[in-house]
């Protein structure tokens, strides 16, 4: 059997660790016709990319992304740097030939971003980015109804993303130049994929948000939380919540979407149930929802036994083997660098709408 060997940049921090486990997973987990085996974690310094690498199972060890980068056994290349990283890294991997997964955002700056689709679409290599969330069976399960209209035409949506996370010191996601722009795009860009995977793009949106500074010598630059308004292409009104600010929310993501036959809901703290509301089935019965659990047969479940349960790792796992599957037997793979890309210009127009005391932006001209 061929072997696809991964290279990790910047893999000791915690997304380096949900990564590597995922890799691992992925191993067991993956049907393509390879063996995924994690050959290289870089690190800023030699100590911490030893103590990295030997702690997380990977092969190697090295200091230098360049040269590990240029290596021909590498095949795939995953981003798990602070943001301000990410652009350099990624093009660098392109221009060798090299399919990527990074994290998101894909950059920090609309120019980089779209430099990155450019050169994706300029190649032959598969990109992915990291928004493991829509990878979850229940979120799945989802899409599959209202692909198939059991939902009827979609009215109205809502979905929230709230956790605690930003009480204490953030590290390199408190400033801009290196983490981004905040909460908004941290956990907001999450939301804002799930809805594009369950419901398409977004048009345009009025947005509001939020600096909480907790002392005074508190000096970061970067928002909190905020809402925004947002209407689909469809013409549809959405509803998005997010903060890290939030006591007691712990990783709270949910979405509720109201169709003409009936409603869905999905609530990540209880990640392997649907909540369906189906208008058909409900004429003679008393009102409410009914709590639909995924099963074996449900894309994205790991295993055959009902209510055995799938999380974080599983989700993030999933994206490693669907990029590994288009890589080696063509099939689907999203979401792409265009639709990271797409995702960051909806954040960039939150912003901008906020500094424009929440007048509408079109996402189209960013």
């Amino acid at each position: 059997m061929n072997e696809m060997r991964v290279a990790i940049i910047g893999g000791a921090g915690f997304m380096g660790k949900a990564h590597s486990f995922a890799w691992s997973m992925a191993a067991v987990q993956s049907e393509a016709p390879v063996k995924i085996v994690k050959q290289v974690l870089v690190e800023i310094d030699e100590a911490t990319a030893r103590g990295a690498a030997d702690a997380l199972g990977w092969a190697e060890a090295s200091t230098d992304w360049r040269s590990v980068i240029d290596r021909d056994d590498i095949a795939i290349v995953d981003i798990v740097t602070p943001p301000h990283m990410h652009a350099e890294v990624a093009l660098y991997a392109i221009a060798r030939g090299k399919h990527v997964l990074s994290e998101k955002p894909l950059a920090n700056s609309a120019e980089d971003t779209a430099a990155l689709v450019e050169a994706a679409a300029g190649s032959s290599v598969h990109t992915h980015v990291g928004f493991n969330y829509r990878q979850n069976a229940a979120v799945q399960l989802a899409e599959k109804y209202i692909r198939e209209g059991r939902i009827g035409r979609i009215l109205q949506a809502r979905f929230e993303y709230h956790q605690d996370a930003a009480f204490t010191p953030m590290g390199w996601r408190a400033h801009k130049a290196t983490g981004g722009s905040g909460a908004s795009s941290d956990i907001g860009s999450h939301i804002v994929d799930l809805a594009n995977f369950l419901m398409g793009r977004i048009s345009k949106v009025s947005a509001v948000l939020q600096v909480l500074p907790l002392s005074d010598d508190d000096d970061h630059d970067v928002d909190d939380g905020g809402a925004f308004l947002a209407r689909f292409d469809s013409n549809v009104l959405g509803v998005f919540s997010f903060s890290q600010k939030a006591w007691g929310q712990n990783n709270h993501i949910r979405f509720e979407i109201d169709g003409t036959e009936g409603a869905l809901a999905f609530d990540w703290n209880r990640r392997d149930e649907l909540d369906v509301y189906l208008r058909s089935e409900s004429a003679d019965a008393p009102k409410g929802f009914t709590t639909v659990h995924v099963d074996g047969s449900t894309p994205g479940t790991w295993f055959g036994l009902n209510g055995v349960g799938t999380g974080y790792l599983e989700s993030s796992a999933n994206q490693a083997i669907q990029l590994v599957a288009a890589i080696t037997q063509g099939t689907s793979n999203n979401p792409t660098f265009a639709e990271g890309a797409y995702v960051q210009r909806v954040i960039d127009a939150v912003w901008q709408s906020d500094e424009s005391d929440a007048a509408w932006v079109d996402v189209a001209a960013n």
